[in-house]
């Protein structure tokens, strides 16, 4: 009889009710310290938020901290603009200066896909965030970031994972929460995560494609997920929460590409990195010159070719030995490209398959990345005047009451977003 009255009650009672058990049966935290969560969406341009429209994020700025923009270091490349942004150093002082690197006074190279290289902390100068919160009596935690892989001046977050793309988003916002559940003597203070669909989908369709503001929402949907869990913990309003991103992401067509390899003999080299964005040349003994003539006199408007030293001082870049001594950079609009991809590109259909970039100028509106603060140490409805990625460093370290190691960052650049 019981049972037969039970389904009498109005459905919508039984959902309520369904939801407070819910709510009920998660334990709530009432033993939080200081507490950062900080979220890469890699490749998240910072007019996404209005051409793309994402509720939660949009919920998150409004109620919290917007920036106009966020300029990312250049190259705005992954692996040096993530780093950057938990060191506070450019990619000249840190070391990682592009994905792809070559170390000739070690002979030792450098690639996303190389684990052991990545697992390498040859590569990683400077003090990442993780590493500064751990000497301070702080413990980390990290669902992915470049160099959380790595023992970097013989340290690791106590929480880490080993890259894997596949691994869905709702298990890294599980994992997370898992991570603040636990007992407050072992629960992580500094947690970082990543997603990469918006930077998956505007390589593959371009940034204003349908498919990328489809990756858009489905991030948006596991950042309300994660959203909904600290408010099930009754820790929303206690959690400072940081949203960015590494870069923007600019439309091109193979069209529209430099044929790079027709303009120099690539046998006076002795290894060339064939990046759309940033394509090092290493020339062999005595080849430099002739390499460098060669492309000057053939190269379009659309390119330019940089000695090492030659790069415009305000991208802070050029200094480094691991920056290959030529380098030929597009601009946005366009990639450098060889021969024989051109003509593959040709033959599958693809020359006007609009794709997207980046590794471009940190000036262009293309490059602009994103940053939203939410949480106690933020100021409500406020949109932030632009500030660079290297200034997140010193945010991290004031609002957990650390004392950051030497970088590049400008905490009056940025503090305008603390309350």
């Amino acid at each position: 009889m019981f049972a037969l009255r039970r389904l009498r009650w109005p459905f919508a009672l039984v959902i309520i009710l369904g939801i407070s058990v819910a709510v009920l049966a998660q334990k709530r935290i009432g033993d939080l310290r200081p507490t950062i969560i900080l979220v890469s969406i890699d490749g998240f341009r910072a007019d996404y938020f209005e051409l793309h429209k994402p509720p939660t994020l949009n919920e998150l700025a409004k109620n919290g901290v917007r920036a106009r923009w966020m300029k990312p270091v250049y190259p705005t490349k992954t692996f040096p603009a993530h780093y950057s942004i938990v060191t506070g150093l450019y990619p000249d002082n840190h070391g990682l200066i592009e994905n792809n690197m070559l170390d000739t006074e070690r002979g030792l190279s450098f690639g996303l896909a190389n684990r052991k290289a990545v697992q390498d902390p040859v590569w990683w100068g400077g003090e990442p965030i993780w590493n500064t919160a751990q000497k301070q009596g702080l413990i980390s935690a990290a669902f992915f970031w470049p160099g959380t892989e790595t023992a970097i001046g013989g340290m690791q977050p106590k929480f880490w994972k080993d890259y894997d793309g596949k691994v869905p988003n709702d298990t890294r916002v599980d994992t997370v929460l898992g991570w603040l559940d636990l007992p407050v003597a072992d629960r992580p203070t500094m947690i970082t995560m990543y997603f990469s669909d918006v930077d998956d989908a505007g390589h593959n369709h371009g940034p204003e494609s349908p498919e990328n503001r489809e990756a858009v929402l489905r991030v948006d949907g596991s950042i309300r997920k994660l959203v909904d869990g600290l408010a099930a913990r009754g820790i929303l309003e206690q959690v400072n929460l940081i949203f960015t991103s590494d870069h923007g992401m600019a439309p091109y067509k193979m069209r529209d590409a430099v044929v790079l390899d027709e303009m120099f003999d690539t046998n006076d080299a002795e290894r060339v990195f064939w990046v759309g964005e940033f394509t090092q040349i290493f020339p062999k003994p005595g080849k430099e010159d002739a390499i460098y003539n060669a492309i000057k006199a053939k190269l379009p408007a659309s390119a330019t070719i940089y000695r090492r030293s030659e790069f415009p001082k305000r991208f802070k870049f050029g200094k480094n030995k691991r920056i290959a001594p030529l380098v030929v950079v597009p601009k946005a609009g366009t990639v450098i490209t060889t021969r024989e991809r051109m003509n593959r590109a040709e033959k599958d259909g693809r020359l006007d398959a609009v794709r997207g970039a980046h590794g471009y100028d940190n000036d262009i509106v293309e490059m602009r990345a994103m940053f939203v603060g939410h949480g106690p140490k933020f100021k409500s409805g406020y949109v932030a005047k632009p500030f660079e990625a290297v200034d997140v460093y010193e945010l991290i370290c004031t609002i957990l009451g650390l004392e950051p190691a030497k970088n590049d960052g400008k905490l009056k650049r940025i503090k305008s977003v603390l309350k």
